[in-house]
């Protein structure tokens, strides 16, 4: 489909994109595959479940959020920019897998994910989401959403299934549900251009202008031509005794998980780094309060904030985590600035020098019992295709959760492995001695040189 014949259907509303949304889809249309920023999100649904109600509550989600119904435009124009169609079709796929035995459901299930997670979307053809759902019981179903990162982030796609359990429980009851659009993402796109940020770029280049591509561990190289694709996925999960003692460990120093997290990933970086340096990239939501109606607004309403961490070998676990939450503080004062501008930041103007990325899932997940609904919702699987050579996306909970997407043409499995052990030992390290120095719990946690290669 062209862009002509995209636009042959009725468009409600016609704005550029946010810089996150350029930087999505600039990256995405550069890599060979098109998948970058793709992602797959797999849940058991239990209970007395009905596929035809499962389809169309999802068919209404998409009716009510323009953003899932939204055509993204870049070639033949001066500006990209995004348009909202009066109505997507959204795909569904359905399979009934009762006959099988049930190791055979369990490979049917995952060939279909991993060829589903191979088709990239056409951004000129709304919506950037498609929907499948397989029976292996009676009542238990397996569903999963793909979608591309250019229409949502973490906090819509939790809203958005709060919001498919509502409608499900409407409609099974033969009640009509509320079919009013919720307000798209134009207010916030012209707020954010009319910002004025010239402070914010002037705080970010005193912070990030000796900023250099550090050095990640377990890397085979690190150079790479050529845009970078992940697709691997390799899990970390906590017990809910261990994730209970991060948990009260962060608390006790006066900061988060997100912090004891974040300080983990820098501390391992630090100490490949000849200054003792981290860098990185991470995620804030980006949901102005001043903007009305803001918190049902569905999108990427996100902003990327980089790090460019010193990590003294000297300075005490608990003094330094302080520092490090009064940063991310500060840092939040300032996010609204858009990634293009602080990437010609650092000492190789132009060049990104971020390789790792890490995203703090602080938000509700839509996982859960589903009273109204008379079903559950669990996490099963999740597939990711992200740009960076190693990503992180941490999904706290009762169990620590962390997804590590990386790359197979900087990282194998095995090392993979290793690293996530060294990862689990800095965490247990920064959280266990606080009165200890860097040095000291990197020498604990085994963070060096012979153990980081």
């Amino acid at each position: 489909m062209t862009a002509s014949q995209s636009l042959s259907y009725k468009i409600e509303e016609i704005f550029p994109l946010t810089p996150v949304q350029n930087f999505i889809l600039d990256i995405s249309r550069l890599t060979p595959s098109g998948l970058a920023f793709q992602q797959q999100y797999t849940y058991y649904l239990s209970g007395e479940i009905r596929p035809e109600l499962v389809q169309q509550s999802w068919e209404i989600v998409v009716a009510r959020h323009p953003s899932l119904r939204t055509s993204f435009h870049c070639e033949g124009t001066s500006q990209s920019f995004q348009a909202v169609h009066d109505h997507a079709r959204l795909p569904f796929f359905f399979q009934d897998l009762r006959s099988l035995s049930e190791e055979a459901r369990t490979a049917a299930v995952f060939a279909w994910l991993m060829e589903d997670s191979q088709k990239p979307f056409d951004f000129l053809v709304p919506p950037l989401m498609r929907l499948a759902l397989t029976q292996m019981e009676d009542r238990l179903f397996v569903m999963t959403l793909t979608l591309s990162h250019l229409v949502f982030d973490g906090w819509s796609l939790g809203a958005s299934f709060n919001l498919f359990a509502h409608i499900y429980a409407s409609l099974a009851k033969g009640e009509e549900p509320d079919i009013t659009p919720f307000p798209s993402m134009h207010d916030y796109v012209t707020w954010y251009r009319r910002r004025d940020n010239s402070e914010d770029i002037a705080w970010w280049q005193e912070r990030l202008h000796d900023a250099v591509t550090p050095r990640l561990p377990f890397m085979n190289t690190q150079e790479h031509p050529g845009p970078v694709e992940a697709d691997q996925i390799h899990h970390l999960v906590f017990t809910a005794e261990e994730t209970a003692e991060l948990e009260e460990a962060a608390k006790a120093m006066g900061v988060t998980l997100n912090v004891l997290y974040q300080a983990a990933w820098a501390l391992i970086m630090s100490r490949l780094s000849p200054e003792r340096r981290a860098l990185m990239l991470t995620v804030a939501a980006s949901r102005p309060v001043e903007l009305e109606h803001i918190d049902q607004v569905f999108g990427v309403l996100i902003d990327g904030v980089p790090y460019n961490l010193h990590c003294p070998g000297d300075k005490k676990v608990c003094l330094w985590l302080k520092e490090l939450r009064s940063l991310q503080l500060e840092s939040m004062e300032h996010q609204y600035t858009p990634i293009q501008q602080w990437i010609q930041m650092g000492r190789e103007p132009g060049k990104i020098p971020f390789n790792s990325y890490l995203i703090f899932e602080n938000h509700a997940t839509g996982e859960g019992e589903k009273e109204s609904a008379a079903f559950s919702l669990n996490a099963a699987y999740m597939n990711s295709n992200l740009s960076f050579p190693l990503s992180m996306m941490v999904f706290p909970g009762a169990s620590l959760r962390v997804a590590i997407i990386y790359s197979r043409d900087f990282f194998t499995e095995e090392k993979i492995q290793a690293f996530t052990e060294r990862l689990r030992e800095a965490l247990k390290a920064l959280a266990s001695h606080p009165e200890q120095t860097l040095d000291e719990v990197s020498a604990l946690a085994l963070l060096d040189e012979e153990h980081l290669t």
